[in-house]
């Protein structure tokens, strides 16, 4: 828990001088239109997918083989909502297919290693 603070606390630090560069470099207002603009879309993309995945299991369709890109615009769509420019950048890397073929084997083998330690609980939706 005192490493989830640390981290939050770097975090929040990097983020603040961030703002700070970007404040000086293009002005409040632009920065300001940047941030509203990018929770708006994130917004819109989680949205999205969540409608796409609700009305997929009402339809009883399958899936799995879209899963893991479903994970990963969902996570891109979580991290524009959330305000900062650095989470905003991650959201946006998100959405470029190569980065996500190169996060899909990692997050693949994670919870492969979560199942595998018996740490994963999956609930049969039948």
């Amino acid at each position: 828990m005192k490493k989830l603070i640390y981290y939050w606390g770097a975090y929040g630090f990097i983020e603040l001088l961030t703002y700070i560069l970007l404040f000086q470099w293009v002005g409040f207002w632009p920065l300001f239109f940047i941030q509203i603009a990018s929770t708006a879309f994130g917004v819109f993309i989680v949205k999205r997918l969540w409608r796409g995945i609700t009305q997929n299991m009402r339809e009883g369709k399958v899936m799995t083989p879209y899963l893991l890109d479903t994970i990963c615009l969902f996570l891109a769509g979580f991290l524009l909502v959330i305000p900062g420019i650095l989470t905003s950048i991650g959201g946006l890397l998100l959405f470029l297919p190569f980065v996500r073929s190169w996060i899909k084997p990692r997050i693949n083998r994670w919870i492969e290693r979560r199942m595998s330690q018996g740490h994963f609980t999956y609930f049969d939706m039948r």
